[in-house]
């Protein structure tokens, strides 16, 4: 019988040094299970040389990785829908390029998947389970992120931004053609869209080890835009109903 494909997809910007060992990081973790699986990398407006280095090294991955690219930098939000016209998988991971989530948690979310018939199997920094360790300011930005989330949405999840998500193929199609938020609310969005739809949500626990400062990657005009893509994602599915 055929084996089920998982494609992983990877937004990537400005990661020329960290995106061949994140490939291979993959490669190995991908190799050892029983799916077939291809690795599909966006390169979101890079101005360093993620797609060359990519491109220069595709002959040694066996025709497991292929590379898109536009400019200039939209977000990635915008690099996942993007992306998403390339995946040819039965399962659909995100996967953020910078090994913060490292690929092998995919085995236990794949059983999670399994096991509960969840169509969405998401990490969680909030899971009981979950190993996390990032500065006491992010865990601020993201404890109030949540509660608003909370009484706005109500969603059965604790955790929306959190970059390892494994999807059943046919739920991410159903939902991602309805998003239009580019950048951090992008998961935010999905969710509402496929919680509205009436998909299963379930979270997993996730090792999460940054790689390098949070703070430095995530200033208050990012803090600022994503509250109010929310507030407009809001907007959209109690006033306007545009998710219906």
């Amino acid at each position: 019988m055929t084996k089920e494909k998982i494609s992983i997809l990877i937004p990537a910007f400005n990661e020329e040094d960290k995106i061949l060992l994140t490939i291979k990081e993959t490669i190995n973790v991908f190799d050892k299970i029983d799916y077939d699986y291809e690795i599909v990398i966006i390169d979101d407006g890079s101005i360093d040389g993620t797609y060359k280095i990519v491109q220069e090294n595709l002959n040694f991955f066996s025709g497991r990785v292929k590379i898109e690219r536009y400019k200039p930098n939209a977000g990635k939000g915008c690099a996942i829908k993007y992306g998403f016209d390339f995946v040819s998988g039965d399962y659909v991971l995100f996967l953020d390029a910078d090994l913060d989530l490292h690929p092998s948690q995919i085995i236990n979310f794949l059983k999670l998947m399994e096991d509960n018939k969840a169509d969405l199997v998401m990490g969680s920094k909030r899971h009981k389970d979950s190993i996390v360790n990032y500065p006491n300011s992010r865990k601020f930005i993201s404890n109030g992120y949540y509660l608003l989330i909370k009484i706005l949405f109500g969603l059965p999840v604790k955790d929306t931004q959190t970059g390892f998500k494994l999807f059943r193929y046919e739920a991410l199609k159903n939902s991602i053609s309805r998003i239009i938020v580019k950048r951090y609310a992008f998961d935010l969005e999905l969710l509402v869209v496929l919680h509205k739809l009436g998909y299963k949500i379930i979270e997993g626990p996730i090792y999460l080890k940054p790689t390098r400062a949070y703070y430095n990657r995530i200033g208050l005009k990012a803090v600022y835009d994503t509250l109010i893509d929310t507030l407009a994602i809001f907007y959209r599915l109690k006033i306007k109903r545009f998710y219906d």
